[in-house]
Parts: C-alpha cells; structure tokens; sequence
C-alpha cells in the first residue's frame, strides 16, 4: 500500500488525520525490520509488540519502549509535518541505538512528508540527546524540534568524525 501524497500544510484537521492514520501503519514495517536487526528478535515477536492507535505507533519489549506520534496538529514549537518521539527508551544506553533509530527516520522522511522530528516531554537523557543530534530546546529542554536538514547534516558530521 501506497501513501497518499502529503497533504498541503494548510489542508484539513480531516485530511491530515488520515494521513496520520496512514502513514502509522506505513511505518510498522520500517520499525519491524529496524527492530529486528538491532534487538535479535524474531520478526514475528517484534510485530506482536507493536500497536498503532490512531497517528500513534508504540513498540514495547523488556529492550525498549518506542512512542510515536506523527502529523499531529501544531503547536507553537512544533509544525504538522512532525513525527513526534514522545517516548524514547533503551535498555542498554549509550549503546547507539537512538542514533540508528534517528538515522532510519531521517532516511524515511521524504517518503512520508514530515520535516521535523520532535522529543516531547524531554527528561534528562532525552534532552541530552537531542542537543547531540541538532534538535532545538523548548520550553526550558522540555521539548525539543528539530528538522530533518539539521539533524541529517549533524549526523553526517558525527560520520566524518569517526572516519
């Protein structure tokens, strides 16, 4: 199944909440694949773990805990063309797996029309990362938006580091 094309920024709530619907259920193949390959999980298990609600999609195992939101209306920090990580927990930290989880999305973003990735609800942790990664703060490192140019051009500075 296709997704439909983006729709324009100033389309509907309506238009929008099918989008949102839809592209949810278009990225739980992309979170499969992503999940199996890191975690060592047999594809079938991962797909029992994950649930999609309206424009959420979650992933829960004992190895990590994944919310996501996308196309949501927007807020003064945050523009519809968001997917929103409104949580972000791995077990194993420091390991590189948000990063990879951040790389993967960046690379699918022209597929499903978001611009921005956003932290919402930010603790400790996740705010450290998403000043590592090129997100801007909001509201005192509550929150944080970043768009995918930004985050893209941060990560392949971190690749020439490394190199």
């Amino acid at each position: 199944m296709a997704l439909f094309k983006t729709p324009p920024i100033h389309a509907s709530d309506d238009d929008w909440n099918l989008y949102s619907h839809q592209s949810g259920e278009m990225l739980i193949p992309h979170l499969v694949d992503f999940l199996t390959e890191h975690f060592s999980y047999k594809p079938r298990y991962v797909t029992l773990k994950i649930w999609r609600n309206g424009p959420t999609v979650s992933a829960y195992t004992r190895k990590y805990d994944l919310y996501f939101r996308l196309f949501l209306r927007p807020r003064d920090f945050w523009p519809r063309e968001c997917l929103i990580l409104a949580r972000l927990m791995f077990e194993e930290q420091r390991a590189g797996h948000g990063r990879r989880l951040v790389e993967m999305l960046t690379k699918l973003a022209p597929e499903f029309g978001y611009k921005f990735l956003a932290i919402e609800c930010a603790n400790k942790n996740a705010a450290a990362f998403g000043a590592s990664m090129g997100f801007t703060s909001y509201e005192n490192g509550r929150h944080w938006v970043g768009s995918i140019d930004e985050i893209q051009r941060v990560l392949s500075a971190k690749y020439e580091k490394t190199n």
